[in-house]
C-alpha cells in the first residue's frame, strides 16, 4: 500500500516539464545568437514595433526594472533600440534592429517545432483543456499576496 504523507506542490512538475522545455530549446536554439528573452522579440514583432517597455512588462507579467534590464541586454546585443514617442516623451517604443529581424522567423520556427513535440500524442480538445487550467491557475494565484520571484536561466554548457 502506497501512502503519500505529503502533498506535492503544484510547482514541482512544473518545475520539471520547465527544465526540460529550457534544455530543448537550448539544444534547438544553438544557432541563435542570443542567451534570453527570445519571447520578448517575437511580442515586439507581433505588435509591429508598436509596443512600449510598460506595455511589453505587462505582457511578459514582469516588473519595470526587471524590463529594463531585459531591455538593455537586447540593446546590448543591437537586437532592439529605444524610440522615444514624440507624442509621450516619458514611453520608448522597441524598435527590432535588422539583425533581430533576421532571427525572429528561427526563434519562431523553435517554438513551433518544441511546442509540437511537446504536444505529440495529446489530442487538440486536451491542449485547449491545459491552457484553459493554466490561465485558471494564474487566475486564482493572484489573489495571494506574494514576493516578486525572477527566474533565471543559465545554459551549464556556456
Amino acid at each position: 500500500m502506497n501512502m503519500v504523507k505529503y502533498e506535492e506542490p503544484l510547482i514541482y512538475q512544473m518545475v520539471q516539464i520547465t527544465k526540460k522545455y529550457l534544455s530543448a530549446f537550448a539544444s534547438l536554439a544553438k544557432d541563435i545568437p542570443l542567451e534570453r528573452y527570445h519571447y520578448a522579440l517575437l511580442l515586439i514583432d507581433e505588435h509591429q514595433e508598436k509596443l512600449t517597455q510598460k506595455e511589453l512588462a505587462k505582457l511578459l507579467q514582469v516588473d519595470k526594472s526587471f524590463m529594463v534590464s531585459m531591455i538593455d541586454y537586447l540593446a546590448s546585443n543591437e537586437l532592439v533600440c529605444r524610440e522615444t514617442n514624440c507624442d509621450d516623451r516619458r514611453q520608448h517604443f522597441l524598435i527590432l534592429t535588422e539583425k533581430a529581424t533576421k532571427i525572429i522567423p528561427m526563434i519562431n520556427q523553435v517554438y513551433k517545432s518544441l511546442n509540437k513535440q511537446a504536444f505529440v500524442g495529446i489530442e487538440k480538445d486536451k491542449i485547449n483543456q491545459f491552457f484553459e487550467v493554466i490561465k485558471d491557475l494564474q487566475n486564482n494565484l493572484k489573489s495571494i499576496k506574494g514576493h516578486p520571484i525572477i527566474v533565471e536561466c543559465k545554459n551549464s554548457n556556456l
